[in-house]
């Protein structure tokens, strides 16, 4: 009887196993198993049909980011990480604290940015190479008929922070009433028409009474408080059309992906090895 009980828990196991390894799918050879699919549609409530589009497409996005040679390295994911953690306002050391009290490993959560970085670097590329779509003609109708979107103040006043330490400036950024070692404070009134168009255009988008974005400057780390806004000028087109450019393709994001990911798609060899 305790034979026949082992033989059976043995035979069990053996149908888990065909389970979690067993293969549903391969897209151009890789295969993708059972247990993703099943997981997938569990945890996101999607049919048999959604689940299995949603996977081949990652497989697509996981082939092109190994031909296209896009890495994320172990620098990148702690910048990712620490910027993270500034956006919600906590150190870094509070924010994988808290990750991991909700249930996710710290291999995990680097894991998980890793994969954001190269999706984000993947998505850059694509829509670089689409920026020679756009032709001088449709450049100069967008720059007139968006105007307001090019009109930024003449001038603003800022108190520069900066440091040689992310988290140090993160705690100024927090709370900008103390003086934190390690990080410089300076108050300056800049001229917008003299400074790059991008850095321009991020002193006009953040809001009086805020902070930019972090900003790397070769090894110094830098952010900027913006205290007030003086008169408005409009950049001219012929200075900004790089910035048109990307605008332009920006607002077609999500066709441009689209397109470019169902060709893969649709020229990829799906082999059914289970339905």
């Amino acid at each position: 009887m305790k034979k026949i009980f082992c033989l059976g828990a043995f035979f069990v196991f053996l149908v888990a196993q065909n389970v979690v390894d067993g293969i549903a799918f391969k897209v151009n050879n890789y295969p993708v198993t059972l247990y993703e699919l099943q997981s997938l549609e569990q945890t996101q409530k999607l049919s048999p049909k959604q689940a299995k589009e949603q996977l081949i497409l990652k497989v697509i996005k996981m082939q092109e980011i190994e031909r296209l040679q896009i890495i994320a390295d172990e620098t990148m994911i702690d910048q990712q990480i620490q910027a993270a953690a500034t956006m919600k306002g906590i150190s870094r050391d509070e924010f994988v604290a808290n990750m991991i009290g909700s249930g996710y490993s710290y291999e995990e959560l680097r894991a998980f940015y890793k994969e954001y970085i190269q999706n984000e670097l993947l998505t850059q590329r694509i829509l670089s190479t689409n920026l020679k779509i756009v032709d001088e003609k449709e450049l100069k109708k967008f720059y007139d008929t968006h105007q307001k979107d090019f009109t930024l103040p003449k001038e603003v006043v800022v108190i520069q922070y900066a440091s040689n330490n992310e988290k140090l400036l993160a705690q100024a950024m927090n709370s900008p009433l103390m003086q934190i070692r390690g990080v410089e404070k300076r108050e300056e009134k800049i001229a917008l028409g003299n400074i790059n168009p991008q850095i321009a255009q991020l002193f006009a988008d953040t809001p009086k009474g805020e902070f930019t974005q972090i900003l790397n400057n070769g090894g110094a780390v830098l952010a900027f408080y913006i205290k007030d806004k003086i008169g408005s000028t409009t950049l001219p087109y012929e200075q900004i059309k790089p910035m048109i450019m990307q605008k332009i393709v920006y607002e077609r994001k999500d066709l441009i992906l689209k397109e470019y990911f169902e060709r893969l798609v649709s020229s990829a060899i799906i082999t059914n090895v289970r339905n």
